[in-house]
């Protein structure tokens, strides 16, 4: 009789703990799974992040069922682009970063369809001074996604996961007052981007409010297992008529954004070489004309006059066989002629 899903994650987690004593790295476990497809360290990866990844999708999507859906979305999309994750140490942050979009895309595609036009028609905009929390947290998720990837990782780890400075420190390998400046930097940062949405916050309370989102985040038990079930099926390659439908589209959807990005930054990347490469060689060619050497032509050597005739040549020149008037031809006589009589 085949194990439930529930089972099957408990099997995982107690694997994972026993191997490795629950200390092994976020890299570890990628490395893992990437090189053995090792179930039980995607199965710790889900259950490490998963209150982070759920407290995103939850900010985002008010409804339940698409909060579950972009979760698991999320997870597949990590078991089909495991390799992406540079440095591997970042799972955490591009976690986020999937989560996000994730999350954007399946409210872009409930906006079509409709389903909460009644409920903005209802419930109309509060005044900015009377901004509800969940409309500040999504505010910030939405800052937070465009921060430099060196800053929002570490308030992914910090504020999100709750980690403290010595851990983030150790797990990037970074001094830990480079993570404390990184931090400080990221919270003033955002504060500032909140400035143009009308919200006066410090980055205390950005903190603060991060820190209780997920703190109360309460990813369900049911939610874990069945995104774990699903995963490893996915991973080995079963996973056909496991997935849903909608989940299966979305993941689909955020694999091709994810290639489009790719496929745009090359390109930017390739023509900004191009461009240094064709500015380069004018401010070199506009160098050398500029130097106040002469630029080497071929001499110029002159014609050679076509010799013309006399003037008194030219006059008493004509046209051969033609006669000269008043010209006659001397007759000639031979000198034993005899002369004829008249």
């Amino acid at each position: 009789m085949p194990q439930s899903p529930i089972h099957v994650v408990i099997h995982h987690l107690r694997s994972a703990a026993e191997r490795d004593g629950a200390v092994s790295t976020d890299g570890e476990l990628l490395t893992r799974f990437l090189s053995q497809r090792d179930d039980d360290a995607l199965a710790a990866l889900v259950e490490r992040h998963a209150p982070m990844v759920w407290g995103v999708c939850r900010r985002m999507l008010r409804n339940p069922h698409d909060a579950e859906d972009a979760f698991q979305a999320t997870f597949l999309v990590l078991v089909r682009k495991a390799g992406a994750v540079v440095p591997r140490e970042m799972v955490a942050n591009w976690l986020y970063g999937v989560a996000h979009q994730t999350a954007v895309r399946l409210r872009a595609t409930a906006a079509k369809r409709g389903v909460r036009e009644m409920q903005m028609i209802e419930m109309p905009e509060p005044a900015v001074a009377e901004a509800r929390e969940d409309e500040l947290l999504l505010l910030l998720d939405q800052e937070l996604s465009r921060l430099p990837q060196r800053f929002r990782a570490i308030v992914v780890l910090c504020d999100l996961e709750g980690k403290t400075r010595k851990e983030v420190a150790k797990q990037l390998g970074c001094p830990e007052g480079t993570v404390a400046s990184r931090l400080g930097a990221a919270r003033a940062m955002l504060a500032k981007r909140m400035s143009p949405h009308g919200l006066a916050v410090s980055g205390g309370s950005l903190a603060a409010a991060f820190s209780q989102s997920a703190a109360s985040a309460g990813v369900p038990n049911s939610v874990v297992s069945s995104t774990i079930h699903v995963a490893t099926l996915l991973a080995a390659n079963q996973a056909v008529g496991v997935i849903s439908g909608p989940v299966a589209a979305l993941t689909e959807g955020v694999l091709k954004t994810m290639l489009l990005k790719k496929i745009m930054a090359t390109t930017l990347v390739v023509l900004a070489v191009c461009v240094a490469a064709i500015t380069g060689g004018s401010l070199a060619l506009g160098q050398t004309e500029g130097t106040g050497k002469p630029v080497d032509k071929p001499p110029i050597t002159a014609e050679k006059p076509i010799d013309q005739p006399p003037a008194t040549a030219k006059a008493n020149s004509k046209p051969e066989g033609v006669k000269r008037p008043q010209e006659k031809e001397a007759i000639t006589v031979p000198a034993n002629a005899k002369a004829e009589p008249a």
